[in-house]
């Protein structure tokens, strides 16, 4: 069984939990960065997972035209979704928001990774805004670890299974 991890990272929350499900996967996969223009031929794999950063509600755009481009094949593999949100309570409704309704119906797994505060990869406005409006002071990680064993425990259990 073959694993597709895409995904898109403003800030490299997302990056990080996309590598941090690689490394947790039994399996064959891969990891692609969206936002550098990397393509690959998502026949060639079982699983499809697709991770991607809440910002103000909206996923990056990226992952909703990847998600246009290919929705023939999508339609045909499993696919599953993570989120990178402070809003833990949200991830469905960020989901449902965000993604075609005929994708959030098929979902195997939806899951929200948690998030990080990293002021090195922001620039000016973005790092006042955040000191400003919501006194954050320095970067943080809240990453949710136990979602990212979640994640992998659930596509290491597809493995034997007619995917």
């Amino acid at each position: 069984m073959k694993t597709l991890i895409l995904f898109s990272s403003r800030y490299g929350a997302t990056e990080k939990c996309a590598k941090l499900i690689m490394k947790e996967l039994r399996n064959n996969a891969e990891v692609i960065n969206l936002k550098n223009g990397e393509r690959k031929d998502i026949d060639n794999y079982d699983v499809i997972l697709i991770g991607g950063g809440v910002y103000a509600g909206k996923l990056q755009s990226e992952i909703t035209k990847f998600i246009e481009a290919n929705e023939g094949c999508l339609r045909n593999k499993k696919v599953g979704v993570f989120l990178c949100c402070k809003e833990s309570e949200k991830t469905a409704e960020y989901a449902k928001a965000n993604l075609p309704d005929w994708l959030v119906n098929e979902l195997f797994l939806l899951e929200n990774t948690g998030y990080e505060i990293n002021f090195e990869r922001m620039n000016f406005f973005e790092k006042f805004l955040l000191k400003a409006l919501f006194k954050v002071k320095e970067s943080f990680s809240e990453l949710n670890y136990d979602s990212i064993r979640k994640i992998a425990g659930k596509i290491n259990g597809l493995e034997g299974q007619n995917v």
